[in-house]
């Protein structure tokens, strides 16, 4: 009996030991690193999107019925046509080179700042004058779509 006693005591004693290891140094949790500065995200319209091809619609015009837009961007270059309808002598066509903004999500033709789209999935969205999206009940309708 003495002997199972034994047994017992010293198998519940490697179970403990088992359980918390040999080492009875409490280990310290290595040191988190903190960082100090936001990590800039690197994907953007430019590096991100498929955005070569064709894009149309047909925008607001103060003195017509619309103007239907189509641009067509390959590489660096871009072909555009705007159709003023119900203008006589309504149609005008441009190329050249485009740029992006350093933030690698607007285009700017010509580099004029005033001629800028932001692109997005499937999308070149008309800005305004000051580079920013246009707002109000007519918003939509300054989006060209990819075809």
């Amino acid at each position: 009996m003495k002997r199972k006693s034994v047994f017992l005591v010293m198998a519940a004693a490697l179970f403990v030991f088992t359980l918390t290891g040999c080492n009875s140094k409490k280990k310290e949790a290595a040191p988190v690193e903190e960082k100090s500065a936001v990590v800039a995200d690197v994907h953007n319209s430019r590096n991100s999107l498929d955005y070569e091809g064709t894009y149309t619609g047909t925008m607001p015009c103060a003195d017509c019925s619309g103007i239907e837009v189509e641009i067509t961007l390959t590489g660096d270059q871009y072909t555009r046509k705007r159709v003023y309808l119900g203008k006589e002598d309504n149609t005008f066509e441009d190329s050249g080179a485009y740029r992006w903004n350093d933030s690698g999500n607007i285009i700017i033709l010509n580099d004029d700042s005033r001629d800028q789209y932001q692109v997005g999935e499937n999308s070149l969205i008309a800005l305004d004058e000051k580079g920013e999206r246009i707002t109000g009940d007519l918003a939509d309708l300054y989006i060209l779509r990819k075809q």
